[in-house]
């Protein structure tokens, strides 16, 4: 970073959505608060995790940290808006309780945001077993097992990374859409209008992906600062192996083709019904713009459909 940009460091909110994760919940916050730029607040949403869950979650102590506890199961992505509105940074992170950020993933994206303006960067990032082994690492030519705090050994140590910008149309399945990314807050203000958010018990990434790279644009930066959690728990399951490669089964490719569409189908419902105020937000203009290319992203005989049921909400541009 530059010297003006330390002067002013920026705060970023990290929103951990936690349900029944106490196994991993010490690790994830540790390497949080390890990272090597300070200015960040983390807020913990239980998401009514079971006694057993929310006890081990209530003994992390730190003056960083907020533990939010939800009175019944809202799913991952209300627990984020719930989470977002207790935050004051003007960047935020949502956080998979189970997932290690290495030392250098604030610093690191952070400086991306600040030399650009997109609504949202992620970075690479490896995988990690219930060992703290790092089993899928894009520097680990060797594909050895190493723990991930030995990981700082196959990192080149610099702030040096190559970014480049997503050019998906709206939907955001052919990239990496992991939780390893930083948003800007002022453009969470579209989740606002996002209907069916109780639908995302889990996968709640997609959605603020999809919705950011749409109003805001998204890009990608090359080091990795980032480790993803297999276990029995996530969708890691519905990968599977042949060697040294790994790929997803037709069950997960199926459910994420179903996924994708029900993002779309949503946001085109969304910009119907709140039209006048999505205009007023973002202008005649943008509103089009991204109005088109969520039409052009969804099957014809499906768009056909929509417009048909909500075309008495429709006013010429």
């Amino acid at each position: 970073m530059t010297k003006n940009e330390l002067i002013k460091q920026p705060k970023i909110s990290l929103i951990i959505t936690f349900y029944n994760l106490g196994k991993y919940i010490n690790d994830c916050v540790s390497s949080i608060l390890n990272q090597t730029y300070q200015n960040f607040e983390i807020i913990i949403v239980n998401d009514n995790s079971n006694d057993e869950n929310t006890k081990i979650l209530n003994k992390i102590k730190d003056d960083k940290i907020k533990i939010i506890h939800l009175k019944e199961n809202l799913g991952q992505l209300l627990a984020f808006c719930e989470g977002l509105k207790y935050s004051s940074g003007e960047f935020i992170c949502l956080v998979d309780a189970d997932d290690i950020l290495l030392p250098s993933y604030l610093k690191t994206i952070l400086l991306a945001h600040l030399e650009n303006n997109f609504a949202l960067i992620s970075c690479g990032f490896g995988e990690i077993n219930e060992k703290n082994e790092v089993t899928s690492f894009s520097n680990n030519k060797n594909n050895k097992k190493i723990k991930y705090d030995e990981i700082e050994n196959l990192i080149n140590g610099n702030d040096y990374f190559e970014l480049k910008e997503v050019k998906a149309p709206f939907a955001l399945w052919s990239w990496n859409t992991s939780t390893s990314s930083m948003f800007r807050k002022s453009a969470l203000d579209i989740l606002e209008y996002y209907p069916n958010k109780n639908y995302w018990k889990t996968g709640a990434d997609k959605v603020i992906f999809s919705l950011l790279h749409l109003v805001g644009g998204s890009a990608n930066i090359s080091s990795i600062n980032y480790l993803y959690r297999h276990h029995d728990k996530n969708n890691s399951k519905t990968t599977l192996s042949t060697g040294n490669k790994k790929f997803l089964s037709e069950e997960y490719v199926n459910k994420i083709i179903d996924w994708n569409k029900k993002i779309r189908i949503d946001t085109l419902k969304m910009f119907l019904n709140n039209k006048n105020e999505l205009i007023e937000k973002y202008n005649k203009i943008n509103y089009s713009k991204m109005f088109l290319r969520i039409i052009f992203c969804i099957n014809l005989k499906i768009c056909a459909k929509i417009i048909k049921t909500f075309a008495h909400r429709l006013i010429k541009f």
